[in-house]
């Protein structure tokens, strides 16, 4: 659920139709802080999973505040973190990304999310670079303000 949210708001914040979506259908009312409380959910677990799943988020292409947030979290997880990232396939993560967003898509329905893949999605080169800087991030440590 908290994956999605991620998904749910980068999606109806990059639709060209943003602004007046809310108004047209409930499913694009997912709020601004959808994203951030995925993130926090997942950043903040205790579960085992929690840094697997935390890595796995570079699939999603997120920037500003999310972006750094997503630093911030990677940063405290520390050494799981380098272990996580090794694990993982920048191609599938891709894929995946990718298969989110269609099926994102189709459950909306009528609604008009017309958001191109690119804006959505990292590339592979894109999680292959950001799989770096999670294990850059996770050896280096660091104590974010909120985090």
């Amino acid at each position: 659920m908290a994956e999605h949210s991620i998904l749910a708001s980068l999606v109806v914040h990059k639709s060209s139709e943003s602004k007046s979506l809310c108004s047209q259908t409930p499913y694009a009312c997912v709020g601004a802080d959808g994203a951030e409380l995925g993130l926090a959910l997942i950043g903040g677990s205790r579960s085992p999973a929690a840094p697997r799943n935390l890595v796995e988020l570079s699939r999603f292409r997120m920037d500003g505040a999310l972006s750094e947030d997503y630093k911030c979290y990677v940063a405290a997880q520390g050494n799981s973190m380098v272990q996580a990232a090794s694990r993982l396939d920048a191609r599938k993560l891709a894929g995946q990304c990718l298969s989110e967003l269609a099926a994102f898509k189709r459950r909306a329905g009528g609604a008009k999310f017309d958001v191109a893949p690119e804006n959505i999605c990292s590339s592979v080169a894109d999680i292959q670079s950001s799989l770096r800087d999670v294990v850059r991030l996770a050896k280096a440590g660091s104590d974010c303000d909120g985090v």
